[in-house]
Parts: structure tokens; sequence; C-alpha cells
């Protein structure tokens, strides 16, 4: 059952990368169903679930998946992002001071993790900390890979402060 959880889980993933949310639930969902205990397929459930803007549901779905997952940077930084979506939208401090909080830790293990850094840039700039988002961008660029920025957050930054 665990195997078998796990092959849906990975294909559930597949699915999410190439887009096609309706199948990667699906396929989680089975996951989910084949072992309750699939911490992977709850943390996938609870990305798609973000992405369609049920943050409500997708912070449950991140919380349960949490106390399975554990200490993994990449559920971490997917975590934090959905946290601070959350905190922002409502203005919700303690959600924004979570985010930041699970952003710092994942730095404090993997500097060079540079979705966390770019994930703690959009933060930070929608939580209106410019400053602080031109140094996590600024962090992110020198990492392996780090040029991920989207074109127009860079734009949207620039124009409420310039690049120091």
């Amino acid at each position: 059952r665990k195997q078998a959880a796990n092959d849906l889980a990975s294909r559930g993933w597949q699915y999410l990368m190439q887009g096609n949310l309706p199948d990667a639930m699906r396929r989680f969902n089975q996951a989910w169903l084949v072992d309750n205990s699939n911490g992977t397929a709850l943390w996938g459930m609870a990305t798609i679930q973000a992405g369609w803007q049920k943050l409500d549901e997708s912070l449950k779905l991140f919380a349960e998946a949490e106390a399975i997952v554990g200490d993994d940077n990449d559920f971490t930084t997917d975590y934090a992002k959905v946290l601070a979506m959350a905190g922002t939208q409502t203005k919700n401090d303690t959600l924004l001071n979570d985010a930041f909080a699970r952003f710092e830790s994942v730095y404090k293990k993997a500097p060079q993790h540079t979705l966390n850094l770019e994930n703690w840039a959009v933060a930070l700039f929608y939580g209106g900390n410019y400053a602080g988002a031109w140094k996590k961008v600024k962090l992110a660029e020198a990492t392996p890979g780090g040029a991920g920025f989207d074109p127009e957050f860079l734009k949207a930054l620039q124009r409420k402060l310039p690049r120091p």
C-alpha cells in the first residue's frame, strides 16, 4: 500500500509540474485513499488548493502534512509561501510572522535554496518591505540557477523602490 501510494503521489507531482491540476489532484487523492499517512499526497493537495486560491483548505492540509513530512526544506518553503499569501490577503501578522520564520529556518539550513529566497522576496514585496525584498532578490540571484524571477515581479519591485 505504501509503495502504491508513493507511486500515485509521484504521478500527481508529474501532473502538477505539467500544469494538469485536475489529474494531479485525482492522483494525490488516490494516494491518500490508499495510504492516509502519505504526507507527500497531502502536500500535493495543499499546493493545488493554494493554486486554486483556497488558502484556508491549503493551510489545513499543510498543517496535517507537516506532522508526516517533517523538516523537508522544499515542503517548508511551499508552506511558508502559502502562509505569506494568506497573511498578506487577510493582513494577519501571525501568519506572516510564521511564514517569515519558516523562510528564515530554511535559509539557515540551506542558504543556496533559490526557491526559498525567491518566495521570501515576493512575500516581503507584498508585505511592503521593498528593501528586504531586494536583499532576498540579490541573494537568490547569487545562487546556482538563480535567475528565475518573473520579470514582471522585478519591474513591480523596481517601481516601488529602485534596485539598490
